[in-house]
């Protein structure tokens, strides 16, 4: 009987399947210029099953004039962790949307609370995400006292009682190679997307890791990292390192990591050496920028050393090569904001702002898919602008269109 039920549901699913596929609409996208990576180009595209094409397909459902419109590839967020919870989550959804942010990556979220959630992502009509869980930290390390404080306010209800309660869900503290042999199936048992790894003033870890006044403002001992990396690796995962330091730039990039969380510089001015940099850009590391978090440091008397800081490290990424995301790990907004505050930096130009937005940003949140470019092929994704963003970067916003995977999106 057990048997019969798994064959009917099957083929139920596969009839529902194949409903679904046969009201993909064809539609041809005609007269717009299109963003070729460098410059816009007039054309057409078609879409068909959710796919761009060149090719005319046999069968036109619709066909949209796209004349003086200018189209681009999606936004992404590299870097937030505000869609884990219910609280104002569709208004939270529906800004990324306007802003015309598909894709967003959770750089750590707790399984228990984004679990009940998932419907409402990675559908054609919605918001994509890719997420981890727990990120791998020190004792007494960054996040435990957010966790704590989050716990004490009563903001995990009732899925949590006590702090220990929270290990392996909102962080995995891991103090030794024993305590990684004895953790890392608890790790990956998650499935995590990637794996996060906290490196905190790892220059001064031995000063730190033992001293109650430094809580929350610690992370792993860097000796750890390559290890933790190496095992990722072998896992086919993907390693984003946090870091606040130029040392734990270092440290991150000469352990393998894929993905540096944080530009240093937000909250010190510690400034990246010529040589990582060069490094970074020749492993291909993606650096994520959250630049924008140093304006939260405002009012402290080394506010402006902070943005020379900050302006600093983007310069030498940029010069080096270093492929740039964007991402803003703020949780009331999207990464909109984060742009506009680089775009305000001077430091790059309309057409790298364009692309580190829309190809890097996508690319390092879904690296296996298609996405981020407009070619034959890729997902039929993309916005249609009634400026030319490259003239002026205000028109990233000035959004006529959205589509989605062969989907006009409707807000």
């Amino acid at each position: 009987m057990a048997k019969l039920q798994l064959i009917l549901a099957l083929l139920l699913l596969s009839i529902c399947s194949q409903g679904q596929s046969s009201k993909q609409q064809n539609y041809e996208f005609a007269n717009g210029q299109w963003f070729d990576g460098q410059k816009f180009v007039a054309g057409k595209f078609y879409s068909v099953g959710g796919r761009l094409t060149a090719k005319k397909p046999a069968r036109i459902d619709k066909t949209f004039d796209l004349t003086g419109k200018f189209i681009v590839p999606p936004f992404a967020e590299a870097h937030n962790h505000n869609l884990e919870s219910e609280h104002e989550l569709q208004e939270r959804i529906s800004k990324y949307l306007s802003h015309g942010v598909f894709y967003v990556k959770l750089q750590s979220s707790i399984k228990k609370r984004i679990a009940p959630l998932m419907s409402n992502y990675n559908h054609p009509l919605g918001l994509d995400i890719s997420l981890t869980y727990a990120p791998i930290t020190a004792s007494g390390g960054h996040p435990v006292g957010i966790r704590k404080s989050y716990l004490e306010q009563g903001l995990f209800g009732n899925l949590f009682k006590t702090l220990d309660d929270l290990e392996s869900h909102g962080f995995f503290t891991i103090d030794s190679e024993k305590d990684l042999a004895e953790k890392w199936d608890s790790v990956l048992a998650f499935k995590p997307d990637f794996i996060k790894v906290m490196l905190l003033y790892s220059e001064e870890y031995e000063r730190r890791k033992d001293e109650q006044s430094y809580f929350g403002r610690k992370g792993l001992n860097p000796k750890l990292l390559p290890d933790i990396v190496k095992k990722a690796h072998q896992a086919g995962l993907r390693v984003s390192v946090h870091v606040e330091t130029s040392m734990d730039f270092h440290n991150a990039i000469t352990s393998g990591a894929d993905e540096i969380a944080h530009v240093p510089g937000r909250s010190n001015d510690s400034k990246i050496a010529l040589v990582d940099a060069k490094t970074a850009a020749k492993k291909n590391v993606v650096v994520i920028t959250t630049a924008g978090l140093v304006k939260r440091r405002n009012k402290d008397p080394n506010y402006p050393k902070f943005v020379d800081a900050i302006k600093h490290n983007l310069k030498i990424l940029k010069d080096a090569g270093v492929k740039l995301a964007v991402g803003s790990d703020d949780y009331n907004d999207t990464s909109f904001g984060e742009v506009t505050f680089l775009a305000e930096t001077g430091v790059f130009s309309n057409l790298e702002l364009l692309k580190m937005w829309s190809e890097a940003s996508a690319e390092t949140t879904f690296p296996n898919r298609r996405i981020g470019r407009l070619k034959s092929g890729y997902e039929a994704s993309f916005l249609v602008l009634s400026g030319n963003p490259i003239e002026d970067f205000a028109n990233v916003q000035r959004i006529e269109m959205r589509v989605k995977q062969g989907e006009i999106l409707s807000l």
